[in-house]
């Protein structure tokens, strides 16, 4: 066989085994996941639709910004998120924080990362939320480049 071929068969068998871990992407559809993914170096990363997680005691609003990663065997994986409130058009959308999360996966598998924070109060009416979010793989002591910034669902709830 050539290497194509080759590299197409060991695709398709990463692939068959996200779907399956996915549960035939059934699951993907129950925790809200957004239209975007990102795959490298036999990594995946997906940051999905924020939720509202609870109320502190003075009534402020807390949000989960959940990632989703899946990684072969023996990978670091470096994930840089960005929060955003989304608004219309001309108006720039409003940055609300970032974090940076480092994730070391020996044996392979999948994990939710989980990212909680206030619900920031900008504007009258609802706040329109969502997160994006980029990554790079360690193999063997050598780093990828970083992915694209890859963007949630937006979460729209009152304050």
């Amino acid at each position: 066989m050539g290497t194509n071929i080759k590299s197409r068969l060991a695709r398709a068998r990463v692939i068959t085994v996200v779907a399956a871990t996915l549960g035939l992407a059934g699951v993907g559809l129950a925790l809200g996941a957004p239209a975007q993914a990102n795959t490298s170096n036999s990594c995946t990363v997906t940051p999905l639709k924020p939720v509202f997680t609870g109320r502190y005691d003075n009534g402020v609003k807390v949000l989960d910004y959940r990632i989703y990663a899946t990684c072969t065997a023996n990978r670091y994986l470096y994930i840089q998120q960005q929060r955003w409130e989304a608004d219309p058009s001309p108006n720039p959308d409003d940055y609300l924080g970032s974090a940076g999360f480092g994730r070391l996966v020996y044996a392979g598998g999948s994990t939710v990362i989980h990212n909680y924070r206030t619900l920031v109060n900008g504007e009258k009416g609802a706040e329109e939320v969502y997160h994006k979010v980029r990554f790079q793989v360690s193999s063997g002591g050598a780093w990828s480049s970083f992915t694209g910034w890859q963007n949630s669902s937006i979460l729209s709830i009152t304050n």
